[in-house]
């Protein structure tokens, strides 16, 4: 045992001593190795150096060459902003959608790879060669143009503003990125867009989870099935999914929302919204737009919001909704007016929501009490539920669909048919009593802006085939198709910007009348005659008495009739507007207590020496373009088209503007003008209260009346005819619907003051004469003439919406209209006028009624459809 210890001992003392000397030689080693450096020589030593720095050179200039191998500059797709989410399946591409006639704000996206670059952007709507689109009847084509301020290697998105062609049968828009030298590109980027029929909008879905709301797009709401031989498809929106936790694609001026019907809002991150969109939303609002808030997750986090103060209702506490506490509402929107009556909503679990407190003016929609609650805001309305608005059990219901036409979206009831005149068709959608304005953009679109939609149409009929039955244009599936079209009244529908339109012919008849070119008065003559003869003779020979010459007054006398011929001269240009003269009729729309209003001016120039002018803006929501003369001009061949500019610098401008010698340009320009403070109609505290108009705009009005319009006199101007039969004419129609209205003649209204409401009385109106005219006459009389006639304009602004608007046709108004006799401030225009004079007329909406009360629709596509074929409810769940 000992023996074998020892042996053990020994061996391991002997693979001890090994591992040592072998530790000891790597030791060794390494240090020979790692210490080679220390015996390098100084010219080793640099000769290594020098290696190193060379291949630092080598690799330095093999980035360089990688960076010549780049485009200077990355320029992406040009798109409209509201489409920007809009993707092309197959190609993940944004669809670039706009309407005809609109403003659309841009989006671009763009890098410089080189260096840092200062220049601007150029886009315009261009034919196939490539040339600006012409803007009709004007001897103008039109650009916009934008600062491209890029840092190198750093992606920036550039927002432009471009004014769709309301004539253009297909369009191409071009980019063109610029610096001072010219073009960066050998030619611009010319891309197709794609143009949305006139009754077509934009529901746009600004949500956290977008994707919830992806049922929208098949609803018969949104999708509106018109199946016909051609297989026709009219979709009444494009649905927008926007994620409400990036950027949003929200337009910073509301003028380029006019494509805008609705806006879903779930739980928006209000941090993604600049101070500039969220003033947008709240003008849309008030111009007739339909916010629609998903209360569960959104209410609670918009109390202290900008919307704080147009909120329908408070947020409660949580709580659940059961069968029980939906039977109400299932079963008034699950009725209809002749089909049958639906299936009921069936709740699989108790629903989550909160508990609404409804606030001042807040209403619950029908059947939906505690469930769903709205608050009108100036022409528009928010509506707010209690429940998910994408609750599984809510949007599988079969009576959904008529509970988001009529209550979610206040559009008129609907019915369904698959026949017509006893031959099949397929499944068409058709609002009830209106089966001829399936089209109709007043069924599709709530926003209204006076100056461009007042007693406008905005249809698109079929019309019937051509010729006899056999005679057809194409074959589609081996079945012939009949010769149809459209005749559409207004390519971009409500909201397009409208030259021809009821309100731009009335302020160009007025413009013509104040700008046209003015002889001077006999007094005039007779004050210039006697002020020469004053100076000519007694001043003179006084003045040389006193020097003791009296004998040079014959020498100055040629000096003085110079200097007099002169000053008649002079004085007579600028009584007559000879030099440069700028005159604008204007039309200021209000809404409410919204302390902005609606401007659009209509402006012209005279020049008599050829000159190009410049028209500059303070807002930054102003858009302007020229203002055609007349609907007849066209140019002869061989002219040649100036080109304008509508620039987005540190203010907004149209640039280059030509106008020859001894003519008058015209300019037709809109924005939203900030004032001190709104036109309103306020109650005091008295017992009984008393009704005041309260001024507080920062202007002094003139000529104010005060009318009130009741929706029960409204009428359907179809039906409004002469002893004959025939058709009356829109002023005929106009007038008989005055003599419904009451109102009340103010006259001056001084900015800060307010005056009581007396009791208004009935308005007689004489064929041809405007309300209140003798009123009028004693109004003209006392400025003595110094004010410009604007009577075709005031005639405008006692136009009321009537039966035709399924919308707000119907409604109560309040309504002021006055006038402003100057320029209203926010439009410069340079070179500078020697003459300038204007008038604006002012119309505030004061006070709205109700509109129709939402309905259900006639019947289903349930009661229609053959037997055994499904409809979209019960083919597949809509929500997953």
């Amino acid at each position: 045992m000992r023996s074998d210890g020892c042996q053990s001992s020994c061996a391991g003392a002997a693979r001890r001593g090994s591992q040592s000397l072998l530790l000891l030689v790597l030791m060794a080693l390494s240090c020979l190795t790692g210490c080679g450096g220390c015996s390098q020589t100084p010219a080793e030593k640099a000769a290594e150096r020098k290696a190193r720095d060379q291949q630092a050179i080598a690799e330095a200039k093999k980035r360089a060459e990688e960076e010549k191998k780049k485009e200077p500059f990355e320029v992406g797709r040009l798109t409209p902003l509201l489409s920007e989410n809009l993707i092309e399946t197959e190609e993940g591409l944004s669809l670039r959608l706009a309407k005809p006639g609109h403003w659309a704000t841009t989006i671009q996206p763009m890098k410089a790879n080189l260096d840092n670059f200062e220049g601007r952007i150029t886009i315009a709507a261009v034919d196939p060669s490539g040339t600006p689109m012409a803007i009709p009847h004007t001897a103008y084509e039109m650009t916009s143009s934008r600062p491209a301020v890029l840092a190198k290697g750093r992606k920036k998105r550039v927002e432009n503003e471009l004014l769709i062609p309301s004539n253009a049968e297909k369009l191409n828009v071009s980019s063109e990125l610029t610096n001072n030298t010219g073009s960066l590109a050998d030619n611009p980027t010319v891309e197709p867009w794609t143009l949305m029929p006139s009754h077509q909008y934009f529901l746009m879905v600004l949500a956290r989870e977008p994707s919830r709301y992806a049922f929208l797009k098949v609803t018969d709401s949104v999708k509106a099935p018109y199946e016909d031989l051609n297989g026709t498809e009219i979709p009444h929106y494009r649905v927008v999914l926007a994620d409400g936790a990036k950027p949003l694609p929200l337009p910073p001026n509301v003028l380029t929302w006019t494509s805008v019907a609705y806006v879903v809002w779930d739980e928006v991150n209000l941090d993604r919204l600049d101070p500039a969109q969220q003033e947008a939303l709240i003008d849309w609002i008030h111009w007739g737009g339909r916010l629609i808030i998903n209360g569960p997750d959104s209410l609670d986090g918009l109390r202290a919001s900008f919307l704080k103060d147009y909120l329908p209702a408070d947020v409660g506490e949580r709580i659940t909704f059961d069968q029980a506490a939906l039977a109400d509402f299932s079963a008034g929107w699950s009725a209809r007016d002749v089909g049958k009556t639906l299936k009921p909503i069936s709740v699989t679990k108790p629903w989550s929501g909160v508990e609404l407190k409804p606030r001042d003016g807040a209403k619950a929609l029908p059947h939906a009490d505690k469930l769903f609650y709205e608050r009108p805001v100036g022409a528009g309305s928010i509506v707010v539920s209690a429940v998910q608005l994408a609750e599984r059990d809510l949007v599988n219901w079969p009576g959904f669909d008529g509970f988001l036409n009529g209550a979610l979206l206040r559009r008129p009831s609907r019915e369904f048919r698959v026949d017509k005149d006893g031959a099949w068709v397929g499944l068409q959608m058709l609002w009830a009593g209106a089966h001829d304005r399936v089209r109709d953009a007043y069924f599709t679109t709530p926003l209204r802006w006076f100056a461009r939609d007042a007693a406008t149409t905005a249809n698109a009929r079929d019309l019937e085939p051509i010729g006899a039955s056999n005679q057809y244009y194409g074959w589609q599936g081996g079945t012939p198709v009949p010769d149809t079209s459209l005749v559409v009244d207004r390519a971009g529908g409500l909201g397009e910007w409208n030259e021809f339109g009821p309100v731009s012919d009335a302020g160009r008849d007025a413009l013509v009348e104040a700008a046209g070119v003015r002889v001077p008065a006999a007094s005039f003559v007779v004050i210039c005659l006697a002020i020469y003869l004053v100076v000519l003779v007694p001043l003179n020979w006084m003045v040389f008495y006193s020097l003791g010459r009296v004998e040079w007054a014959w020498i100055s006398a040629p000096l003085i009739a110079l200097a007099g011929t002169m000053a008649v001269v002079r004085q007579a240009q600028l009584d007559i507007g000879f030099v440069r003269s700028q005159t604008e009729i204007a039309l200021m729309e209000l809404q409410g207590d919204l302390p902005r209003g609606h401007l659009t001016r209509y402006t012209a120039i005279y020049s008599s020496l050829s000159d190009t002018y410049d028209l500059e803006f303070e807002n930054s929501s102003a858009v302007a373009s020229p203002f055609p003369r007349d609907s007849t001009w066209t140019p002869a061949i061989g002219d040649t088209l100036s080109t304008v500019a509508f620039e987005k610098y540190d203010q907004p401008r149209l640039r280059g503007v030509e106008v020859s010698s001894a003519t008058t340009q015209m300019i037709h320009s809109e924005q939203m003008l900030p004032l001190a403070g709104p036109i309103r109609l306020r109650t005091d505290g008295n017992n009984p209260p008393v009704v005041h108009v309260e001024n507080k705009s920062g202007f002094n009005l003139t000529d104010v009346a005060i009318v009130f319009r009741k929706g029960s006199d409204a009428v359907q101007p179809s039906t409004v005819v002469k002893a004959d039969g025939a058709a009356e004419s829109p002023a005929e129609i106009q007038r008989q619907g005055w003599n419904q209205l009451k109102g009340y003649w103010l006259g001056d209204l001084k900015n800060g003051t307010a005056a009581p409401l007396p009791p208004l009385r009935t308005i007689a109106v004489a064929k041809g004469e405007l309300p209140f005219a003798a009123e009028r006459v004693n109004s003209n009389e006392l400025a003595n003439g110094q004010r410009l006639n604007i009577d075709p304009l005031l005639r405008m602004a006692f136009w009321f919406p009537q039966l035709d608007d399924p919308i707000h046709g119907s409604r109560d108004e309040y309504r002021l209209v006055g006038r402003i006799d100057e320029v209203l401030p926010g439009s410069v225009v340079s070179p500078e006028a020697s003459q300038t004079t204007g008038s604006t007329v002012v119309l505030a909406h004061l006070k709205l009624g109700e509109a129709s009360s939402p309905a259900v629709d006639k019947n289903s596509p349930l009661d229609v459809q053959p037997e055994g074929r499904k409809n979209a409810y019960e083919e597949e769940e809509v929500v997953e």
